[in-house]
């Protein structure tokens, strides 16, 4: 029996690439709505040209900021990278987080401040699914109503029926079993644990910035890279029609 393998690996980013063409194509499967806000948080498409600065401003000197994550994001170029390879799968979709009670001097007609990014990832028009993935709220905003609201505002963007949201039937998040803070925020906002997926992420090494796994086995392909668990939590259409977006008003009154 005859066969080939033709497969090679992409080639390496080049710099110019990295902020993609205007305008900025966000390249998604479903229609992105224009309206994406509570009263203290927007959600805008997060085009690289315009929000990686400011943000990459904001977790400058937080070497442990990204220690849970199977992604290198913790050098600018690696950041840029990976979001573009992000955009290029059609399930995906990476938004700024614009806190709406902060003004920014230097970009007032955001209407905020940026403190943080969101994204859907693997979304699947047949199956109806979804991952929140990243969920990544900036050191200056941590402990405040940015976090919910904007797990919320993209909540009501995915699990409701059109015209205001998707109809989606499932969403997904995944967390690190020591990322205390995914966690609490996952079942704050009315996430159910389905169960553990066991060494499912290898974390990449970036030096001189922390990852939080286990080793590995020696030998394997991984090359010393350690692994990672991950709680799986899910919130479905029928949760969401029964109490959960109800979870959802209750944060958003609760932070006011």
């Amino acid at each position: 029996m005859a066969f080939v393998n033709r497969y090679k690996p992409a080639d390496p980013l080049r710099d110019h690439e990295l902020y993609g063409r205007e305008p900025y194509d966000v390249n998604f499967v479903f229609p992105v709505s224009s309206t994406l806000s509570s009263d203290k948080v927007r959600l805008v498409p997060f085009v690289p040209r315009i929000h990686a600065a400011p943000y990459l401003d904001g977790v400058r000197d937080y070497e442990s900021m990204y220690e849970h994550m199977p992604v290198a994001l913790e050098h600018p170029r690696d950041f840029l990278c990976s979001v573009k390879l992000f955009r290029r799968g059609a399930g995906n979709i990476l938004f700024a987080i614009i806190d709406l009670t902060r003004p920014d001097p230097d970009h007032a007609e955001w209407g905020g401040s940026i403190a943080g990014m969101i994204g859907l990832l693997g979304t699947d028009e047949t199956h109806l699914v979804t991952e929140f993935d990243p969920v990544v709220v900036l050191p200056a905003f941590r402990r405040t109503h940015v976090g919910s609201h904007a797990v919320g505002v993209l909540l009501r963007y995915t699990l409701d029926v059109a015209p205001a949201g998707l109809g989606l039937r499932k969403v997904k998040w995944v967390a690190s079993p020591h990322n205390i803070a995914s966690n609490n925020l996952a079942r704050r906002m009315g996430f159910k644990l389905e169960g553990v997926s066991r060494w499912n992420y290898t974390l990449p090494r970036v030096e001189g910035y922390p990852k939080v796994g286990k080793e590995g086995r020696v030998g394997d392909a991984g090359n010393g890279l350690l692994g990672r668990d991950s709680n799986e939590y899910a919130i479905c259409w029928d949760d969401w029609e029964n109490g959960g977006r109800d979870i959802v008003e209750k944060a958003f009154a609760r932070m006011k």
